[in-house]
């Protein structure tokens, strides 16, 4: 028999300590929030990315809580919205992070190549913050910071299958499964460590306000940029432009989009049903229609109990009112001094005695 407490050892103490010191000890807590500080720096200055990404976390919280509250109601029918519940999240998966990532990508490179822009910001970049910071006019525009989707894609994959391998529980046949696609994906990504960095708009812009604080730069032309900030100028205008037209598809895809794809597929479920069950639409209305025109009729037998009401005339009449049924028999008139007269008869008689 295993020891009691060899048994408590290895199945508390052991996983109580292995869960404190990976979650809540100093290390694991300074280790996650790290994490969550860094990919908040890094995505900050992305307010359109945060705004779909936290979108789409709404949408899918509001999906599964309908789902789960769908799971505990005693509904006749709740298998059925259950599982229109779940094709509504898939569809709005869809449209709330595919389309709106690739047009933020799409708007991004052509405001990053100067695309998008108005003349005024155009010649402040090129005649003030360009010469200030050191760059020539043929590296202006570069977009070659901004990844392609496919890459994008592709290092994000790397990354999980680089962990995969590393894990020492992993299988074998899943290691070499994994091996071979982790290749894959290195070979269609490029080599940065060769690749030279061309100057971006945020790079200038962010180089120019530091020569600033160190008013390397005269306030006649600082004067020139909002707030004397040439990344609030230029770099805030592209983002306001980015967070517009996020806004602009958010409204257009909950409000527009998704209510007519959600009707079509609602109807579309309705027809399968209907299908299954040999009907149409037009044998259920031809149904309806029939009931409503042949409303039934609720017939009394002669042995029914509402026969016993049958004897009685319900009916008034002002034309005759002493009218009496034939039925019942009319009340014997009688004369309400009739119990007094036998004693007056008695008393009027002759006696002997009088006085």
């Amino acid at each position: 028999m295993k020891n009691p407490v060899k048994y408590l050892q290895d199945l508390v103490i052991v996983p109580v300590y292995k869960f404190y010191k990976n979650f809540l000890s100093k290390n694991a807590r300074h280790s996650y929030c790290k994490n969550i500080a860094n990919f908040i720096f890094n995505y900050s200055k992305e307010t359109a990315l945060i705004m779909l990404f936290f979108n789409a976390v709404s949408i899918l919280s509001s999906h599964i809580a309908q789902i789960g509250g769908l799971k505990k109601s005693k509904r006749e029918n709740k298998e059925y919205l259950i599982s229109q519940e779940k094709k509504e999240l898939g569809l709005d998966l869809i449209l709330t992070i595919i389309p709106p990532f690739l047009l933020n990508n799409f708007l991004k490179k052509k405001l990053d190549a100067g695309l998008l822009t108005t003349p005024e910001a155009r010649e402040k970049l090129i005649n003030i913050a360009a010469p200030v910071v050191g760059v020539a006019r043929d590296e202006l525009y570069s977009t070659d910071h901004i990844r392609p989707i496919k890459e994008t894609v592709s290092s994000v994959l790397s990354r999980g299958t680089t962990a995969i391998m590393q894990n020492k529980k992993t299988p074998k046949f899943l290691f070499n499964s994994v091996k071979n696609l982790d290749k894959k994906l290195k070979s269609t990504l490029p080599n940065y460590a060769l690749k030279l960095p061309a100057p971006n708009l945020e790079d200038i812009c962010t180089d120019f306000n530091n020569l600033a604080k160190d008013k390397r730069i005269s306030p006649k032309v600082l004067k020139q940029f909002r707030n004397g900030s040439a990344y609030d100028e230029l770099c805030g205008q592209n983002n306001g432009i980015l967070i517009m037209a996020t806004i602009a598809y958010t409204i257009l895809a909950s409000n527009i989009i998704m209510p007519i794809l959600k009707n079509k597929l609602a109807n579309k479920e309705y027809e399968k049903q209907l299908a299954k069950m040999g009907e149409t639409k037009e044998s259920i209305k031809r149904k309806k229609r029939f009931e409503y025109n042949n409303f039934p009729v609720i017939k009394v037998e002669e042995n029914s109990t509402f026969n016993i009401f049958s004897n009685s005339d319900n009916t008034t009449s002002t034309n005759n009112p002493n009218k009496i049924s034939p039925h019942i028999s009319p009340p014997v008139k009688e004369n309400i001094f009739s119990e007094f007269n036998p004693y007056m008869n008695i008393s009027s008689q002759p006696i002997g005695l009088r006085i």
